[in-house]
């Protein structure tokens, strides 16, 4: 049962509201009215907003999901090893070459992509335009068959657009000593090893400098993904040519 007060309640349109210094009629009906219209654009708000974090969400972490997916149902890509049967200078990589001028190719994680030549490391206007492309090669120091530093990087410094640049070496801390890496550079393949897997502070450029000792691949991506954190950093060394 309802009291009388509270049908009072339910039924006011109207009343008088007493403040300091104020005092007025006010169309109670028509500020509740208002205050529910409020409420319902604040609600649709809400769900538009949570949309576009969903939205947001699969553009960022899309890719690097897929990445994972892949590397979970199929760990190791249909892909036979060049380094693992008989092999003539004649015969072509196992695996779709993207670009026969510079390419990479990763088959413990399936991760293949053009090489971008040439990038200056340290413009992030250069290397981001390039990483759309591809993979990038650091300016100023070896390719695959010289003595030097061959330096492959995919990274992004910008959180929210990481997984444009990042996905190719997304599962690159996958790697373990003697996994293989594969390059072909201007028409030849190259077959390298995995040496070793470090984990630097962004601050250390040790394998952006030159050298003439040894002939050595580097690929480099960020850690954790999407941070500048620190930098996963892999280098590989030559055991094959064709």
């Amino acid at each position: 049962m309802v009291s009388k007060i509270g049908q009072t309640s339910l039924e006011m349109k109207s009343g008088v509201v007493y403040g300091k210094g104020a005092v007025g009629v006010v169309d109670i009906g028509k500020r509740v009215t208002v205050l529910k219209n409020v409420g319902r654009g604040l609600k649709a708000v809400g769900i538009v907003m949570v949309g576009y974090g969903v939205i947001a969400m699969i553009v960022i972490f899309g890719p690097l999901a897929k990445e994972e997916f892949r590397y979970f149902v199929n760990p190791k890509p249909q892909v036979t090893s060049l380094s693992e049967i008989p092999i003539i200078k004649s015969q072509v990589p196992k695996w779709e070459v993207p670009d026969e001028n510079f390419s990479v190719y990763i088959p413990k994680i399936g991760a293949v992509s053009k090489v971008i030549e040439n990038v200056d490391a340290g413009s992030e206007k250069e290397y981001l335009t390039a990483l759309k492309l591809g993979v990038a090669q650091a300016k100023g120091l070896a390719h695959p068959g010289e003595k030097g530093t061959t330096f492959l990087f995919a990274h992004s410094a910008q959180p929210i657009d990481f997984a444009r640049y990042n996905a190719v070496f997304y599962l690159l801390d996958r790697l373990i000593l003697g996994d293989e890496v594969q390059l072909v550079y201007k028409g030849k393949l190259f077959i390298y090893k995995v040496s070793s897997v470090q984990r630097l502070a962004s601050s250390d450029t040790r394998y952006l400098k030159p050298q003439d000792e040894e002939e050595i691949l580097v690929l480099q991506t960020c850690w954790p993904p999407g941070t500048a954190w620190k930098r996963l950093v892999l280098t590989a060394r030559r055991v094959m040519i064709y």
